[in-house]
């Protein structure tokens, strides 16, 4: 039997039971454009274009697609350091401008008199009401409605304590509680208020709670605005300070620490001469 033969073989009642498919029934032609396409498919596409001539516009949009995410993403980046930049350099602005006698270097800054502490407090308020006359930058106090918003001061408190020492005896509840806060606000005659005028009402309207203290929190808000991001659209900082006298140890040593939460917003009126950028 040649090659090119049909094999059939009989079953009972001389049924066929099996066909044999022969090689030249395949289509030459067929096996051929497979053989092709398959070649074609895994060709790069210098090949491709130099085997049937057609650009390759998938490759060409795929790099289109990579330069504009990655300048996008330079692009990010650089104004991301900048904000980020501009955030630690205020933090250390403000830490000179109203932490009495700081250092950068100091990491130890603590309080351990009565004094030290009264007196740091009254630093920080006339350092804040006199911020605009003493910044070398942009910075301006936050105002709601043509009211700036205050300087407050709080202390947090134990419920009540009783503790003596010298009779090794204590009497003390745990819960904290913040105590009775007073504010300072900007106005413009406080720029003639003196360090003795200053002192007098802080000690007229603030209570010290020695032996119940846990901490004096200072809050105050300033605005700035980042100019080196002129290029994408300036945006307003807005700085939520917080300057902390911790007490939780009792141990004689007050530390001091300041804090921010800073609110990036976008100006609600710009412009800048000059240029077609923008």
């Amino acid at each position: 039997m040649s090659d090119g033969e049909h094999f059939v073989s009989g079953g009972p009642n001389n049924h066929p039971a099996c066909h044999r498919t022969t090689k030249s029934q395949v289509d030459p032609q067929y096996v051929e454009n497979f053989r092709r396409k398959l070649k074609y498919f895994f060709m790069s596409p210098c090949q491709k274009y130099r085997a049937r001539g057609r650009k390759p516009w998938k490759m060409m949009l795929q790099i289109l697609k990579i330069v504009i995410i990655t300048f996008q993403l330079v692009s990010f980046g650089l104004s991301n350091e900048m904000t980020v930049t501009f955030k630690e350099e205020n933090i250390i602005a403000f830490k000179h401008l109203f932490l009495k006698n700081y250092q950068d270097r100091n990491q130890d800054y603590a309080l351990y008199t009565r004094h030290e502490v009264h007196d740091h407090i009254l630093y920080i308020i006339n350092r804040y009401l006199h911020l605009q006359n003493l910044t070398v930058d942009n910075h301006a106090f936050e105002r709601i409605d043509d009211v700036f918003t205050p300087l407050s001061i709080c202390q947090d408190l134990y419920r009540h304590a009783n503790v003596l020492p010298a009779n090794e005896t204590f009497d003390i509840d745990p819960h904290v509680e913040t105590g009775v806060c007073i504010s300072f606000t900007v106005y413009l005659n406080h720029s003639s208020l003196n360090s003795l005028s200053l002192c007098f009402i802080f000690d007229l309207t603030f209570v010290w709670f020695i032996s119940r203290l846990l901490a004096v929190n200072i809050y105050l808000k300033v605005k700035a605005i980042n100019l080196q991001t002129v290029r994408h659209k300036e945006l307003p900082d807005c700085y939520d300070f917080t300057i902390k006298f911790d007490n939780h140890a009792h141990s004689g040593r007050i530390k001091i620490s300041l804090s921010s939460d800073v609110q990036i917003k976008v100006c609600k009126d710009w412009k800048v001469s000059g240029s077609s950028k923008l």
